[in-house]
């Protein structure tokens, strides 16, 4: 059974991920600063490996929509 502890982190996870944008950031900033930022130390390892992911997986699949295999 998920905490509220997990639950949390799986909802900044995604909304910080993947469907936050720059703007969004910055108004969340902007209102609750302090929260965002323990947010941000807590689950920075998580982020970080979120990125490194995407990131392969964008080279990956340009390569192949460019035809280099």
């Amino acid at each position: 059974m998920l905490t509220d502890k997990d639950i949390e982190k799986q909802n900044f996870l995604s909304w910080y991920c993947m469907y936050a944008t720059s703007d969004d950031i910055r108004v969340a900033r902007a209102s609750n600063n302090t929260v965002v930022d323990r947010l941000l130390n807590e689950y920075s390892y998580e982020i970080e490996r979120i990125n490194m992911s995407r990131n392969i997986c964008m080279r990956k699949f340009s390569r192949f929509a460019n035809g280099v295999k």
